[in-house]
């Protein structure tokens, strides 16, 4: 309980625990539900100490904590129980009645966040599992051969493969539905017979009707589709039939009925999207990818800050799991390293101790893992010239990859534990190149700026 305090004074600021509605938190923040946003007193939310910025974004009211945010949420949960005075029932209600009145664009981010967020740290371990061993294979140091690596290869090959398995369960979570039933609609597209049909490409024939057989291992968009599509059929079916029979109905009606809806419907359609998506991206290559790597390079940061990579990562991940290779995210990870190059020029420039303390901590977080908002919301913020020199910088190491054609075939977060992942590319030595080149920027042109900044004070 080492944050009580710390947690009784940011609820007092939200508004007292009855305006709580609900509360997660991800690597470094706290995510609100709140009843009533507008008697919030965000500036005593940003004042207390453990605070290090305030985002409202997706419906929800974020406070950036850093990489001990699991601590506070226990210790909040430990002190306030439910999170409100209302019974469960009541505060279901209204969290729905809030869900209702958000923007169409803030309920799918904040779907989008829900269904991904269990699984970027553990596809980011997968890609470094995977990089170690394609950096072993190829210096000579271990077979491909190997039971070891196959062993190895099978845990990092493990998440992309089963994606449809895991992000059932999650998807149906979020739509409201049973999601073990959606986990054993998932799997049932993997099922070995099944899999073995489709990853032919040949004709299925169903109910007098022909299907094109569909590799369901590694979508993203089918299973999204198809679980929320589940989410009203459990909800119809639970209307419809007795109380007595639901138990053994239910999810007998929905297996039979969803998993031929999947290959016959929504996988199909959903197919069909991730098609349309692909020919955009070409499209958007074909335009060039020096733009397309200066563009990421240089904004994806911000896309990053305000939780709207939601949308985005999918269509990246589903395009290298299809692909085995994808461009935008090398180029989008140089903003992290940007963000590391500004902090290191102000740990060095500041003479200001809390400043200096805080510096230190945010970088080395960046540094290993690649998490931003420490530096975002505690260094850059203070000064919008950092966030000058970290588009230049970024943009100016997207330009070396784009010049490259760099790519990345494992996907992993930046900083060193993410390092294997990006090593392993076929087009790793100028992808670290630019980002040398890309944190020397960032940190030449804030000590310029931070230079010109004070003289102009003398």
């Amino acid at each position: 309980m080492k944050y009580t305090g710390y947690v009784k004074e940011l609820t007092k600021a939200l508004g007292g625990s009855e305006n709580i509605l609900a509360v997660t938190h991800c690597a470094t923040r706290l995510r609100f539900q709140l009843k009533d946003t507008q008697i919030v007193n965000k500036e005593q939310v940003q004042a207390l100490s453990e605070t290090v910025g305030v985002l409202e974004a997706n419906g929800t009211f974020q406070v950036i904590i850093g990489t001990h945010v699991g601590d506070v949420y226990e210790d909040l949960i430990q002190t306030y129980g439910e999170l409100g005075k209302q019974d469960l029932e009541d505060q279901k209600e209204e969290q729905e009645e809030a869900a209702e009145k958000k923007p169409v664009i803030d309920k799918i981010l904040s779907t989008l966040s829900a269904i991904f967020t269990p699984y970027i740290p553990v596809l980011a371990s997968a890609g470094i599992i995977k990089g170690i061993l394609a950096l072993c294979s190829q210096a000579g140091w271990l077979s491909t051969e190997a039971d070891i690596y196959h062993i190895l290869s099978a845990a990092g090959n493990s998440l992309i493969y089963f994606f449809p398995i895991l992000l059932s369960y999650t998807a149906a979570k979020q739509f409201k539905a049973n999601p073990f039933i959606g986990v054993a609609i998932g799997a049932a597209l993997l099922e070995p017979n099944l899999t073995a049909v489709n990853i032919t490409g040949e004709t299925l024939h169903i109910l007098g009707l022909n299907f094109t057989a569909q590799d369901f291992s590694s979508t993203v968009i089918p299973i999204i589709l198809g679980m929320w599509a589940y989410s009203y059929l459990e909800k119809g079916l639970k209307k419809i039939l007795p109380k007595t029979i639901q138990l053994i109905l239910v999810p007998f009606l929905c297996l039979v009925i969803m998993v031929p809806a999947m290959v016959m419907i929504f996988g199909p359609i959903g197919f069909g999207i991730a098609k349309g998506i692909a020919a955009a991206y070409s499209a958007l290559l074909s335009v060039g990818i020096i733009p397309m790597s200066i563009i990421f390079g240089a904004f994806f940061i911000y896309v990053i800050a305000i939780g709207a990579h939601w949308v985005v990562l999918p269509i990246q991940l589903s395009i290298l799991a299809e692909q085995g290779y994808e461009y935008s995210l090398s180029a989008g990870g140089l903003g992290n390293y940007a963000v590391l190059g500004v902090t290191l020029a102000v740990l060095v420039m500041t003479k200001d101790k809390q400043t200096k303390t805080m510096a230190s901590s945010a970088a080395f977080v960046n540094f290993l893992s690649g998490v931003t908002e420490p530096s975002i919301y505690g260094i850059l913020i203070k000064n919008k010239m950092y966030f000058v020199a970290l588009s230049i910088a970024a943009g100016i190491g997207g330009l070396i990859c784009g010049i490259f054609n760099c790519y990345i075939t494992n996907f992993a977060f930046t900083g060193l534990f993410g390092l294997p992942a990006f090593a392993s590319s076929p087009t790793a030595v100028p992808y670290f190149v630019a980002v040398a080149v890309t944190i020397a920027v960032a940190f030449i042109l804030t000590v310029i700026f931070t230079k010109r900044a004070e003289s102009r004070k003398m």
